[in-house]
């Protein structure tokens, strides 16, 4: 049943990505409007970064409610292509992976187990998390130096949660994803290009599990959302720097009881920044 709710989400945002092209690449075509050259370039890489992700995890039991948070280093991987493809011109192919972890500092309670009350306890979770997404769309050039390139994405998150170290328990997190994006880039110059991008996606077949408490549980569908700010710099002909600073903000709506455990309901704040270098082609 998740596999067919996550073909069915993909197939209705898909609908929705090419309505919300449709309109605005027929006028352009009409106009005669060209890709920005810089855009192009920037969009066309291969990209190696270094990321730091300010983390903020809280969850709600009966009346009570658990704080994670601090300040993750990680990396980002990614490659995308902007150009024709099969005949068809500024067609956006991408994937980007982006994987974070260490230590976010735990204040909270944990659950007792069947029967028991909530038990107040600090301490460290040690985390790692990793997300993918694969990207198609077709860019649409709104003037010489700005492009809109509205996508359909698909991709899948997970989170190891390790409260306690080696005396403690760890717990999996896992889902898919499917929505929609678009990025607004603009070519100040003929190697600088600043750009602006959104993303709204599904959250699918959520589920968590901890091994060690003989727990797991499915997820109901909810909601993610992400803003981002990027530049790219031009130095040659296939290098490039760039930088990015983007919010990601996504829901898990909880769990039923198993085995006595359950997983409350949780909202989960990211503020990562990038700098790194790409390698453009043709």
């Amino acid at each position: 049943m998740t596999r067919v709710w996550f073909i069915f989400w993909f197939i209705v945002v898909g609908m929705f990505g090419l309505a919300l092209v449709a309109t605005p690449l027929a006028c352009a075509e009409a106009s005669g409007l060209n890709l920005n050259p810089a855009v192009v370039a920037a969009e066309t890489r291969v990209s190696l970064g270094v990321t730091v992700a300010g983390t903020q995890y809280s969850e709600s039991f009966d009346g009570t409610s658990d704080q994670e948070s601090g300040v993750l280093p990680g990396f980002s991987v990614g490659v995308s292509r902007l150009g024709s493809l099969l005949g068809v011109s500024g067609i956006y192919t991408g994937v980007v992976y982006n994987f974070s972890g260490g230590a976010l500092a735990y204040h909270g309670y944990i659950q007792g187990g069947p029967g028991q009350n909530l038990l107040p306890f600090d301490g460290t979770d040690h985390a790692r998390f990793n997300t993918m997404e694969v990207r198609l769309g077709r860019a649409v050039p709104l003037t010489a130096s700005v492009d809109l390139i509205p996508y359909v994405t698909a991709g899948y998150q997970n989170w190891y949660r390790n409260i306690g170290g080696a005396g403690g328990y760890g717990e999996f997190y896992r889902a898919a994803l499917a929505g929609v994006g678009a990025k607004l880039d603009f070519a100040v110059s003929d190697r600088l290009v600043l750009s602006i991008g959104a993303e709204g996606l599904a959250v699918i077949g959520g589920r968590a599990s901890a091994p060690a408490l003989s727990f797991a549980g499915d997820f109901g569908t909810s909601g993610e959302e992400a803003v981002h700010l990027g530049a790219d710099w031009q130095l040659g002909n296939a290098l490039h720097l760039f930088a990015g600073l983007g919010v990601r903000h996504f829901n898990y709506s909880g769990s039923g009881l198993s085995d006595g455990y359950y997983e409350p309901p949780s909202n989960t704040l990211v503020v990562r920044s990038e700098v790194g270098v790409a390698f453009g082609f043709r």
